[in-house]
């Protein structure tokens, strides 16, 4: 029987869940806002399978050896560009897979900020795969559904976080030929409460309830990120990510799941056939002609990749990279996020004490010392 007594050693993919075979497992929320599996006793069979199955306690590895090859590369289409995080090579994944009468599993944003992965067959019903949803998935029983679309002979995209890619291979047991990996390289997982405390407390200051929030709004260009906020009055907040609370302690490390600080799968070589990255700070020719518009990195660990690749390639404007640039452009490709020191101290706090509370505690930059500022000043003016 599965007993999670380190949360490091779980990630939330849910894999022990879809594989019980008596449903004595559900997916619950930790009072810090995070998803891990709760047993029912009364029905569990002792199977184990929930142990065998998890990617943490099996330290599932992929890919072995570091033979991955770089890009960097945005789709041509620039409507399609402009609605996705960063250059919409994802969407070229899902048209190539669409046309070939198979199946994509991503993760959409639904009522509530409920978000799922579910499973589409259509383009139009793949459109809410786009973009980024900075909150972790429900997984439900997408396993299962895959493995039966896969035994059907099924083409198959399945995209999500590393953990989720690692979590669906250690279910399924072996890499079909017919699926298809996307990993997403992601920053963390952050925590599903602090996002609830942060909503409700931006609609008590507005007298409004905020209805959708999009973290990749490209309309005024993709660098610097902006996030828009749309209420139910059809009033609109739109920050960049430096301006938004609750965006800057995520991207402190502040209220990421325990297990994302020592990630086993934020690591080359990357676990899906296909990895998908902001090319962030990237400086050469693919500036050219897509300026602000977003551009992607693309990370090929597997000849299949390699051959969806090759088959999607012609679509979208590309240039081969070194991966020492990539590295020192995105180290999250390569390493996990790092701890930041006042998480335990913001979570003792958390129950207690409002989000602005909290912001202005354990994220807003504390103002350098009037003499330190004076100094500068006159440095400057010196200069």
């Amino acid at each position: 029987m599965l007993e999670i007594h380190e949360k490091t050693k779980c990630c939330g993919c849910g894999a022990c869940k879809n594989i019980c075979p008596s449903n004595c497992i559900s997916m619950q929320l930790d009072a810090e806002g995070f998803m891990y599996p709760i047993i029912d006793h009364a029905r569990c069979i002792d199977c184990d399978l929930c142990n065998k199955v998890c990617p943490i306690i099996n330290s599932f590895t992929k890919n072995d050896g570091n033979s991955c090859s770089f890009y960097g590369a945005y789709n041509n289409d620039k409507n399609i560009n402009r609605d996705s995080s960063s250059g919409g090579i994802f969407w070229l994944l899902v048209q190539y897979v669409i046309s070939n009468e198979g199946i994509v599993y991503g993760v959409a944003l639904q009522e509530n900020f409920r978000v799922v992965h579910s499973r589409a067959e259509t383009l139009e019903n793949c459109v809410p795969f786009r973009k980024s949803k900075y909150l972790q998935s429900d997984t439900t029983n997408i396993y299962k559904q895959a493995k039966k679309d896969l035994d059907n002979g099924r083409m198959v995209l399945f995209s999500g976080s590393p953990c989720q890619i690692a979590g669906l291979y250690s279910y399924l047991q072996k890499d079909y030929n017919n699926l298809i990996s996307c990993d997403v390289v992601c920053h963390g997982v952050p925590s599903r409460a602090v996002f609830n405390k942060y909503i409700d407390e931006l609609n008590h200051k507005m007298h409004d309830t905020a209805v959708s929030i999009c973290w990749r709004d490209k309309r005024f260009g993709w660098n610097p990120n902006r996030i828009s906020i749309q209420f139910k009055s059809g009033r609109e907040i739109i920050t960049t990510s430096l301006e938004n609370q609750y965006q800057k302690g995520f991207l402190s490390n502040l209220y990421l799941r325990p297990s994302c600080y020592k990630c086993p799968f934020a690591k080359l070589p990357r676990i899906g056939d296909i990895s998908l990255a902001d090319f962030w700070r990237y400086e050469g020719s693919l500036q050219q002609g897509n300026e602000n518009n977003g551009l992607s990195i693309i990370i090929i660990s597997t000849s299949k990749g390699k051959l969806i690749f090759d088959k999607i390639k012609k679509n979208c404007t590309v240039e081969t990279v070194a991966k020492e640039y990539v590295t020192r452009k995105s180290r999250h490709v390569y390493t996990h996020p790092t701890c930041n020191k006042n998480r335990d101290a913001f979570f003792r706090d958390f129950q207690e004490k409002k989000f602005n509370a909290l912001y202005r505690k354990y994220i807003k930059p504390k103002k350098k010392p009037i003499l330190f500022r004076i100094k500068r000043f006159i440095a400057s003016k010196i200069r």
